[in-house]
């Protein structure tokens, strides 16, 4: 019977009936693709060959009758967007043969006509995208009733056939013939002409959508089983939306899963997830691979463009917080604002959730934001207390956050992290009333009123720390009209030196200054130490001519600084010129940040430890303004 269809979708069609006549043999075959300058199939490579070479072979793995295909199955049962059009992409930077589709590639399950052509239409237009041949067979979705039948019969004729390629049979089952999870007299007939005609085909493939060797009543499959007999045969299945492999009677029966179809994308553990099934016809028989669609990429899927983009995502420079500084010794209650810089051309798809606190309450607790290309975004948030809160007992509260650049044609960028906002009261910079003589001797140094015998954060082993007595520091922060002057000093029960080594590869200490003007000081990450703040690091050597300093090229000129060794542990002094600071903030210095690390090493071949007094501006940890001192 004559199929009526549009011009354009008839073509498609013709050419896709063109393709398997010739693959049945019924049209000459086309010649065997060569470039220029390549070896005739099977020959050597030709090359200089030594007594001995770096290869195992010469004789390239390809036989003319060697080919590769794909399958693909299950569009439907709720199609999440975007990953079927992603798998056909795929497929064309791959470059099977031709491509096999085992059934469900509509939603379907209706009369409803209009809603039929619409979702074929739909369909054939992204099915067009293939650069290669396509051979489809029904499944539930796509015949559930004689409305849906004639729809199929309409766009393409038969829903059962065959076709054969190098001597390979492809079998194509319609499981939907009648009625649900069946293959009726008719179609048992066809399977067994088309099987009988190619008694010589060196192996079989059958294509089914539904896996009816599953079932527990008849379904015709057990006569076609029955007809394939002794033959080497392999057979696909899909419907379930779930990998799995059988072995029946010595052959392998795999169920594939789903290529955006309904899944719970448990993994491949579950047989759950987005696949292409690759297959390589060899000699000896088929070898299957399963692609999943996650990780098979382009050349270009990680360009620098794109990873700038995900440099900007990493680490969430694009998102900060507000400091909460506070005069007192409580927190209660303030609004904060959070601020989303977007730096890219996309648009930045953010999404963030205030952790459970023991004392602070967010409102909203969840953040979403779509912040436009080389935009800014703030969103506000209240946090109350349950009554006033004591700083020193306050443990920062978390933003856990979820960002996404969406590239067309690739892979989206994502990124998680988290954003720490923790109350931080501003500490007082005294000013010193007697002179320093910066020789590491902390004799003049009345009270050191800091302390970090607690870190905020520990970085490398964290349980090779065993308290204060292992590593632990107390230090003072004055100033006078010169300098800003640092004491510190350090309890540590096993000195490791090496004058060869640097400062974190030794006993040492990390000492960061940030004088910007806010917002940039509370802001800071520490990744730019001699350009955005100073980064002092020392050793106190096994003599006063070794001690180590590191890039003092690096220090603000006039910078000052000596350590020595003590009975329980070294001592340290720096003098930064107030000159310095002065120069940051653009005027005469108010504020500044601090933050001090102990690299702490217990055994010359052990790893160390970072004591960090406040959390490791660089981190996950970091909150905005920790370490302020005021004058």
């Amino acid at each position: 019977m004559p199929i009526a269809l549009p011009r354009c979708r008839a073509a498609a069609l013709s050419a896709l009936l063109l393709v398997a006549v010739g693959l049945a043999g019924c049209a000459p075959a086309p010649k065997p693709f060569a470039r220029p300058g390549l070896p005739p199939a099977g020959e050597r490579i030709r090359t200089e060959i030594g007594d001995s070479n770096p290869w195992t072979s010469l004789r390239v793995a390809n036989d003319p009758d060697n080919f590769h295909f794909a399958l693909i199955s299950d569009r439907t049962g709720g199609a999440r967007p975007g990953i079927f059009e992603d798998g056909l992409r795929k497929l064309n930077l791959l470059g099977p043969e031709f491509v096999l589709y085992a059934g469900d590639l509509i939603e379907g399950k209706t009369e409803d006509r209009t809603k039929l052509d619409e979702e074929w239409d739909e369909a054939t237009k992204l099915l067009a995208t293939l650069e290669m041949p396509l051979f489809l067979i029904p499944g539930n979705h796509d015949i559930t009733n004689p409305v849906m039948a004639r729809k199929w019969n309409e766009l393409f004729g038969r829903p059962y056939y065959h076709f054969t390629y190098r001597g390979v049979l492809f079998l194509m089952l319609d499981t939907e013939d009648g009625a649900k999870a069946h293959i009726g007299p008719d179609q048992i007939d066809y399977a067994a002409q088309a099987l009988a005609k190619n008694r010589s085909a060196r192996w079989t493939f059958v294509v089914l959508h539904e896996p009816l060797w599953l079932e527990t009543k008849p379904t015709g499959w057990e006569k076609i089983e029955a007809l394939l007999g002794k033959r080497p045969y392999t057979v696909f299945a899909g419907h379930d939306h779930s990998y799995m492999e059988y072995n029946r009677n010595g052959h392998k029966y795999i169920r594939t899963g789903t290529l955006g179809g309904a899944s719970g994308l448990a993994g491949p553990a579950a047989g759950e997830f987005d696949e292409i099934v690759w297959i390589t016809m060899q000699p000896d028989g088929p070898r299957i691979a399963n692609l999943a669609l996650d990780g098979i990429l382009p050349d270009d899927f990680l360009t620098e463009a794109v990873a700038k983009l995900g440099e900007g995502l990493r680490g969430g420079a694009f998102l900060q917080a507000d400091p909460l500084l506070v005069d007192g010794d409580t927190f209660d209650g303030r609004e904060v604002a959070v601020h989303l810089a977007n730096p890219a051309d996309l648009p930045l798809k953010f999404r963030g959730a205030f952790q459970d606190h023991p004392d602070i309450v967010a409102a909203p607790k969840t953040l979403e934001k779509v912040v436009p290309p080389r935009g800014t975004e703030t969103l506000k948030v209240r946090l109350d207390t349950r009554g006033p809160m004591a700083l020193k007992d306050a443990p920062p509260l978390e933003l856990r956050w979820t960002a996404a650049y969406e590239p067309p044609g690739r892979p989206a960028l994502q990124a998680r992290g988290s954003q720490s906002l923790a109350p931080e009261k501003v500490l007082v910079c005294t000013r010193r009333d007697g002179p320093v003589v910066v020789d590491g001797k902390l004799d003049e140094w009345k009270d050191l009123p800091f302390a970090c015998t607690e870190p905020a954060q520990v970085r490398g082993d964290a349980k090779a720390w065993r308290g204060q007595s292992d590593g632990s520091f107390r230090f003072a922060v004055q100033y006078d009209a010169r300098f800003l002057y640092i004491a510190i000093d350090v309890t540590d029960d096993a000195l490791v030196l090496d004058p060869t080594k640097s400062v974190w590869d030794q006993d040492g200490l990390e000492v960061r200054v940030d004088a910007r003007p806010d917002p940039a000081r509370s802001a800071g990450r520490g990744k730019d130490e001699g350009k955005d703040f100073v980064m002092v690091g020392l050793s106190p050597g096994r003599t006063e001519a070794e001690m180590v300093r590191f890039e003092p090229s690096q220090w603000p000129e006039g910078t000052l600084a000596a350590c020595v060794k003590t009975d329980k542990g070294w001592s340290a002094e720096i003098a930064i010129p107030v000159a310095y600071l002065d120069e940051k903030q653009g005027g005469a210095w108010k504020e500044f940040r601090l933050n001090i690390a102990l690299d702490d090493v217990d055994s010359p071949t052990g790893k160390g430890q970072q004591l960090w007094w406040r959390p490791d501006w660089r981190g996950a940890m970091n909150y905005a303004g920790s370490g302020t001192f005021r004058k």
